[in-house]
């Protein structure tokens, strides 16, 4: 379709050129006249101008189109039909003529003629697939869509050619929301051009996002494996259809498929893994890396298939610590047993000595640094695998770069600021560093203003983060940057005072940390900022397993400062939290998540307050 139109404005621009160099400078004149009336929307003088012109050249294609062009603006349709039917007599044969005087019609509301004289089109050229490309497009410009599809199946019929029009007719299959239909047409196309894959999947990415026509789509492909049921391409396509909807145990078992009929003796499931490992669905990548790791996989490919289940077991724990509400980002476990994290650690530990000097091994080394720093919060052993790191020479300069992150973090936490801005600083200035590496950078440098009381040097430090939404750090910059921008003004001895508090925090030293807090809420009782710091406090007393200190302390932002409280709702979820998984309270854990749906019917935690209350209820999610 988009070749016949390039053709089309091609021979237009040569009429064009050859019908006014024809012209006498009087007809010239008035041809440039009508043009500026034209592009000022003055149409009427512009289509008296271009009558006058046609009347001198009746053959003149350029005159002949200012007068349909400007009767088509000024909807004098009777007008327009003349002017086609005059040319059509020295033209009788003319496929874009007939089918522009068949929109001329529909366009007057004499919609049976109109349909006649596009019909009788098609019968003057039948056996030329560009007679049905024409009408085809003057329907769509109609909008009649449903009769543009089927102007198509009737070139398909005509030519004996079961795949062409396909790309056309699925095109306007998908706009009417045929999906299923839209579907077939790409397998047609598919099936002629089995490399094309990728250019299949990007056009049915228009639809494949709306659930019906996921849906459809599925269910035609399904349709069609029964027929070809050795046929690779399909397999593929459904795989990537599941993978779409974040259907991902279905997508695993086409991916079993994929593997068997591509002979790939696992390397297919083991590329599966990795992508719904990326999707953060740990469950189904922890079993399609251990299936994966069931093949004779390539030498090459084992240590890839062992870090990746070591991550998917190490994010499953996490899941897990998440799921009981008491592991706050970088804080202490509430449970100090080492078990927990013992598998994923080993693995980590037997793929780096055994594929040592190459970039598994270093990478396993980094993610053995990170549990030790997140879970364990055991700095030395940090900063010794850290190290190791370092001296692989197979370690990537993005993984380089985390590592100087990461020792930043371990200065901030021996409250070595000297160290911790040097480490931070030369991420933000590396040029190899990723945009989220250096906004990371930039926002540990914004906190160690913020620790020292500088304000003005973290909010400018803060601006110039790009906030990717897509990483923790960015929510962790939002929250900060909105904390200082309340209350530099209102309050900034308190804000100084919480600054001081929550670097004492990050050195996990809780207990001045929490005394801290306690008295910028004593010092500056009506300030915004008690909130936050209570909030703080209950945090603090959780993530040091002082339960009832917690809820003591979210008991007291729900009553005493209840008016200004803004985060009503999250307190009462973290006191259920505390109550549920903490002092197992359970009846009191369902009456606090209860009491939020009443009192907070439109909470973003309402629907997770729900979840809970089942569970806790023994109803099955």
């Amino acid at each position: 379709m988009r070749t016949s139109t390039v053709t089309f404005c091609v021979l237009l621009l040569v009429f064009s050129t050859a019908g006014t160099r024809s012209q006498t400078p009087d007809a010239q004149a008035k041809f440039r006249l009508a043009q500026g009336f034209e592009q000022s929307g003055e149409f009427d003088r512009a289509l008296e101008l271009y009558r006058e012109l046609i009347t001198r050249e009746p053959q003149n294609y350029v005159f002949f189109d200012g007068v349909h062009r400007m009767a088509m603006q000024l909807k004098r349709y009777d007008e327009a039909i003349a002017v086609i039917k005059a040319r059509l007599e020295g033209l009788p044969t003319d496929i874009p003529l007939h089918a522009m005087l068949g929109t001329a019609y529909y366009r007057a509301g004499r919609e049976q003629e109109a349909m006649e004289i596009w019909d009788r089109t098609i019968t003057l050229d039948p056996g030329n697939v560009q007679t049905y490309r024409v009408v085809a497009s003057v329907l769509i410009e109609n909008r009649l869509l449903d009769r543009a599809a089927d102007v198509y199946r009737k070139g398909r019929t005509r030519s004996d050619d079961p795949s062409l029009f396909s790309m056309e007719l699925a095109q306007l299959l998908a706009a009417t929301m045929d999906y299923a239909g839209a579907t077939g047409e790409y397998l047609r196309w598919l099936q002629q051009n089995p490399a094309q894959l990728g250019f299949v999947q990007n056009r049915m990415a228009a639809f494949s996002w709306k659930k019906d026509g996921r849906s459809a789509a599925i269910a035609t492909v399904r349709t069609s494996l029964d027929s070809r049921p050795d046929d690779l391409r399909l397999y593929e396509l459904l795989g990537w259809l599941y993978l779409e909807g974040k259907e991902f145990p279905q997508a695993f078992d086409i991916y079993r498929q994929i593997d068997q009929l591509s002979r790939a003796n696992g390397v297919a499931i083991l590329g599966f893994a990795d992508r719904v490992f990326r999707e953060r669905a740990y469950d189904v990548a922890a079993s399609a890396y251990q299936e994966a790791l069931r093949y004779q996989l390539p030498s090459q490919r084992l240590p890839q298939a062992r870090y990746g289940a070591a991550c998917a077991a190490k994010e499953l724990q996490v899941s897990v610590d998440s799921s009981r509400g008491l592991t706050r980002p970088g804080g202490r476990p509430t449970s100090e047993s080492t078990t927990r994290y013992a598998g994923p650690l080993a693995a980590f530990a037997a793929i780096a000595e055994e594929y040592p000097r190459t970039e598994y091994a270093a990478k396993s080394l980094y993610q053995m640094a990170m549990i030790q720093l997140r879970q364990y919060y055991d700095l030395d052993q940090v900063k010794q695998l850290l190290e190791k790191v370092l001296a692989e020479p197979a370690a990537t300069p993005s993984l380089h770069t985390d590592v100087r992150l990461r020792m930043g973090e371990i200065a901030v936490a021996r409250a070595d600021t000297l160290h911790a801005a040097e480490a931070f600083a030369a991420v933000a200035a590396t040029p190899s560093a990723t945009p989220d590496q250096s906004d990371e950078a930039r926002l540990h440098l914004a906190e160690l203003a913020f620790f020292n009381g500088r304000i003005n040097d973290a909010m400018a430090m803060l601006d110039s983060i790009s906030m990717n939404p897509r990483h923790d750090f960015a929510n962790d910059a939002l929250s900060l940057h909105v904390l200082l921008e309340e209350n530099a003004a209102l309050a900034p001895g308190a804000l100084a005072l919480y600054g001081k508090a929550e670097y004492l925090a990050r050195q996990r030293k809780n207990s001045e940390a929490i005394a801290l807090f306690q008295d910028l809420v004593t010092r500056f009782p009506r300030v915004p900022l008690v909130e936050d710091a209570l909030q703080r406090v209950g945090s603090l007393y959780t993530d040091a397993g002082m339960f009832a200190e917690a809820v003591v302390t979210y008991d007291r932002l729900l009553t005493e400062l209840r008016e200004q409280c803004r985060m009503s709702d999250r307190t009462l979820f973290r006191k259920a939290e505390v109550l549920q998984f903490g002092l197992q309270r359970l009846p009191d854990a369902t009456a606090a998540y209860e009491r939020l749906l009443v009192e907070f019917p439109s909470s973003v935690l309402a629907t997770e307050a729900r979840q809970r209350i089942r569970v806790l209820r023994g109803e099955a999610l």
